[in-house]
């Protein structure tokens, strides 16, 4: 049964979570799409699905359990987002797996390297190969990829992280490369510094206040990236006009350090 009655357009926020996703999917809940969030947590799905439809209005977001490890699961989940809302005309890749303490290359298991590499890159290759036929049909799509500055450097004690986005980088390229001419416009936004969110933004704040730089608290804007301004940003890339199209996009905040791990 159909859950998308009135064929709003759809988007699918693969690694949906509080932030960088949720921030995205109201953002483009707001300018009319239905959405559908996909991730493996079902509370924090439910959480969010709440929180927009008591915003913009009931059934317009919608949640599926999804292990981005294995790809049945992701396959399970984009059949069910067709049957129940229809074709997606967006997809964001907003999964990420790293560490917060780094660990040495010789230190990191290969479970580790395989499951972060799988989230950071499978996931976004099997996600773009399930919705880019039905975007070639309609002759146009959207394809944004969350990415990081270990897209463009790899540092010491990111030996599972960097890996998967130096290829997500890779990827999208190829997409570019493969389809921009048949209407598929595809993104990669590497988020150059910390986000303001409970993981890293909570790490980077409680620094602040061991180091007694207050300041930076009354300022946080300036030293992390806030979601929801970085959801304008990812509206804006959906709209270009395709005289415009950006094929790479990286942002930071206004007191960050240009690729501050180069």
């Amino acid at each position: 049964m159909s859950k998308n009655t009135t064929k709003k357009p759809v988007i699918a926020v693969v690694g949906a979570g509080p932030g960088i996703g949720e921030a995205v999917a109201h953002r483009f809940a707001t300018e009319g799409f239905v959405v559908a969030l996909l991730a493996r947590t079902e509370d924090k799905l439910q959480t969010m699905v709440q929180t927009i439809d008591s915003d913009v209005g009931a059934g317009t977001a919608h949640y599926y359990i999804t292990d981005l490890r294995i790809e049945d699961s992701v396959i399970s989940a984009f059949q069910r987002i067709r049957s129940e809302l229809g074709p997606v005309n967006v997809l964001v890749y907003n999964a990420g797996a790293r560490r917060v303490n780094g660990r040495s290359l010789i230190d990191t298991t290969s479970e580790e390297f395989e499951n972060f590499t799988k989230i950071n890159l499978f996931g976004a290759f099997w996600s773009s190969k399930l919705v880019i036929p039905e975007m070639l049909a309609a002759g146009k799509g959207t394809i944004l990829f969350t990415s990081a500055t270990g897209a463009l450097r790899g540092m010491p004690g990111l030996a599972s992280f960097s890996p998967g986005k130096f290829g997500l980088r890779s990827l999208c390229q190829i997409i570019t490369r493969e389809y921009q001419s048949k209407g598929i416009h595809a993104v990669n936004i590497i988020v150059d510094g910390p986000v303001d969110g409970k993981l890293i933004g909570g790490v980077v704040k409680r620094k602040w206040e061991r180091a007694g730089e207050a300041e930076k608290a009354a300022d946080v804007e300036s030293y992390l990236v806030q979601p929801r301004d970085l959801a304008h940003t990812y509206w804006f890339l959906h709209t270009q006009p395709r005289s415009t199209w950006t094929q790479e996009l990286d942002v930071r905040a206004m007191k960050e350090t240009l690729f501050t791990k180069l």
